[in-house]
């Protein structure tokens, strides 16, 4: 069964512009709030090394093994944790360990053979070295904008023999509190034909995911989606689900949650369809320590009808990231998306691969 005209047709030359404009605009906002920032920030952080080396800059985030740094004379740098010595710090962190426990405070100068010692204001906490997980700097008194990081991503591929344009344009931000983490997400896919049967595949979303004890989490999720291969105009969707962190350590993360989800979706047929599901999310991220970073992430979305019997929802997203040079990244993506009771006339499953260049801030 043939589908009419979903959407105006986008041309090459509009694509191509406006890829363009994702990839080189941003990158030179990014640049102008680096050197924004460099002139307020304090670059008094002092990390030892057992070398004898001496670095002094502004610690951004332990991560992987890897301590991020950023200097005023050798730009942002990595070093590896195991080769750091002592810190003296006066930036406020949040630290992770690999049992799930969290640490709040600034790292005072000691020996790090051992331990590190993290200053609250009140009292010194001893976190044994090699249980460090993690630490992600806490921007407490700068201002909300300075507070969120992000990246953005776009991509085009042209099919000559098909005259197939896709176009693809992808953004996250992120703002990270002491206890919770507020995330949202952007992603657009467009496809265009010569027979005019086009079709969009794109999702907004929002997180709000809240630390609790011994690695476990809740989280409270909202979006929108649009997928017309599946029939699908517009679904609006709202979740909550309690998870936890199984897997942990400097090059490996794997988190599993379960909850609940309702959804209304308008239909391109005219109907509408409203439900309560079952949700079921599974993540894992591996990351190579190795500079340019490697990273590999995937994440599957389980939907079990239960006010729709018997129907099922799966969305999968898989992605591979490699860093090109500092703050500009390749993405080679794979999505996935699965319904077993689709919109009459249209297909259960829909799927396909995307790469694109991104910049990160």
């Amino acid at each position: 069964m043939r589908r009419p005209n979903l959407r105006r047709p986008l041309t090459t030359a509009t694509a191509a512009l406006f890829i363009f404009a994702a990839l080189f605009a941003v990158p030179f906002s990014v640049d102008a709030k680096d050197l924004a920032e460099q002139d307020a920030e304090d670059f008094d952080d002092k990390i030892y090394l057992k070398n004898g080396d001496r670095i002094t800059g502004n610690i951004k985030e332990l991560d992987r093994g890897k301590l991020r740094v950023k200097t005023t004379t050798m730009d942002t740098i990595y070093l590896n944790w195991i080769d750091v010595e002592s810190i003296e710090s006066n930036t406020f962190l949040r630290i992770a360990k690999t049992d799930g426990t969290l640490t709040y405070g600034r790292v005072q100068k000691s020996d790090m053979t051992e331990n590190l010692q993290i200053y609250d204001g009140e009292t010194i906490t001893e976190i044994p070295t090699l249980e460090v997980a993690s630490a992600k700097r806490l921007r407490v008194n700068d201002s909300f904008w300075r507070r969120i990081e992000g990246d953005v991503s776009a991509g085009m591929d042209y099919k000559k023999a098909s005259d197939i344009l896709l176009v693809n344009v992808a953004s996250n931000l992120r703002l990270r509190e002491e206890k919770y983490e507020i995330a949202f997400g952007f992603n657009w896919n467009e496809t265009t034909r010569t027979d005019d049967n086009n079709s969009s595949r794109a999702d907004l979303r929002s997180d709000y995911t809240r630390a609790l004890r011994n690695r476990w989490f809740w989280k409270a999720s909202g979006g929108l989606e649009r997928n017309q291969e599946l029939g699908i105009d517009l679904r609006a969707i709202v979740s909550g689900t309690t998870g936890r962190y199984f897997v942990q350590t400097s090059t490996m993360r794997i988190e599993a949650s379960i909850g609940l989800a309702a959804s209304s979706e308008d239909r391109i047929a005219g109907t509408t369809q409203k439900g309560v599901e079952g949700l079921i999310r599974s993540s894992f991220d591996i990351f190579q320590l190795n500079v340019p970073t490697t990273r590999l992430t995937a994440n599957i979305n389980f939907f079990p009808g239960i006010t729709e019997s018997g129907r099922i929802r799966v969305n999968t997203d898989i992605n591979l990231r490699n860093e090109l040079v500092r703050d500009l990244f390749w993405d080679l993506s794979f999505y996935s998306s699965y319904d077993n009771q689709p919109a009459d006339g249209f297909n259960g499953e829909d799927y396909g691969i995307v790469t694109s260049l991104g910049a990160s801030f």
